[in-house]
C-alpha cells in the first residue's frame, strides 16, 4: 500500500511486533467498490467538487489484491509484487518486487502496536483506525508533518479511506472503499489479465 505513511516510533514498534509474531495471518477476501473525490479547497474553507472517478478493489484468499480506476489497475500478486497496469495498452509493468509483508498482514500488526492515542472512527461500517497520512517518507524527515488521515480496517488488515491535501493545500482528495463484501472474488479479476505483455523490469 504506497501512500501508508507511518512515523518512526511507529514503524519501529511494527517490526518488532513482526520479528516477535511471525505466523501468516488469514486473509479474509474481499469485494467493494472504490471512488476517489478531487475538491478544490475555496479560501473560505468550502469545498468544491472538480473530479470523480468509480472503480473496484478485489483481494483474494491468497492475499493478491488488485485496484482498478478507469483505465489503470494497481496488482499486489499473492508474493507481495507490485504491478502497474495500462488496460488501453494491455501492458503490466512490474513496479517493485515484495519487501515478505504483504499489506493485509503490515496492517493487521498494527493490532499488536496500536498505541493508547491512535483514535477510532467508523467509515463505511467499519470501525476503523485514523492513522497520519504523509505526502512524503516521514522516517527520512523528523519534522514531517501530516497532510490527512488513513482509516484502517485492522481485524481485515483493509485500507479503507485515506483523504489528504497536497503540499500547497488548495486541493483535497478522498480515497474510499464502499460496498464491502466478505465474498471471494473470481480469481481471473485478481491477476494480469490473459494476452497482457508484461515488463519485468522493475523502476528504479
Amino acid at each position: 500500500m504506497k501512500s501508508l505513511r507511518l512515523p518512526l516510533w511507529l514503524a519501529f514498534l511494527l517490526l518488532v511486533s513482526h520479528a516477535t509474531a511471525r505466523a501468516q495471518s488469514s486473509v479474509e477476501p474481499i469485494s467493494a467498490k472504490q471512488r476517489e473525490l478531487s475538491y478544490q479547497i475555496q479560501p473560505d474553507g468550502s469545498r468544491v467538487l472538480k473530479n470523480e472517478q468509480a472503480g473496484v478493489f478485489y483481494r483474494s484468499s491468497s492475499g493478491a489484491s488488485i485496484k482498478t480506476m478507469s483505465d489503470r489497475s494497481t496488482l499486489i500478486d499473492a508474493q507481495g509484487d507490485h504491478y502497474e497496469i495500462n488496460h488501453n495498452k494491455k501492458l503490466a509493468k512490474l513496479v517493485a518486487h515484495g519487501d515478505g509483508v504483504p499489506p493485509h498482514e503490515f496492517i493487521k500488526n498494527l493490532n499488536n502496536a496500536k498505541p493508547q492515542n491512535i483514535q477510532d472512527e467508523t467509515v463505511n461500517g467499519l470501525v476503523c483506525a485514523v492513522l497520519p497520512f504523509y505526502n512524503t517518507e516521514p522516517m527520512g524527515n523528523p519534522n514531517a508533518k501530516p497532510s490527512g488521515k488513513e482509516y484502517l480496517y485492522l481485524p481485515y488488515g483493509l485500507w479503507v479511506k485515506s483523504e489528504f491535501t497536497n503540499p500547497e493545500g488548495s486541493l483535497l482528495t478522498v480515497r474510499e472503499l464502499y460496498d464491502i463484501e466478505i465474498i471471494e472474488p473470481d480469481p481471473a479479476l485478481v491477476r494480469i489479465p490473459e494476452g497482457y505483455s508484461i515488463d519485468l523490469q522493475p523502476e528504479q
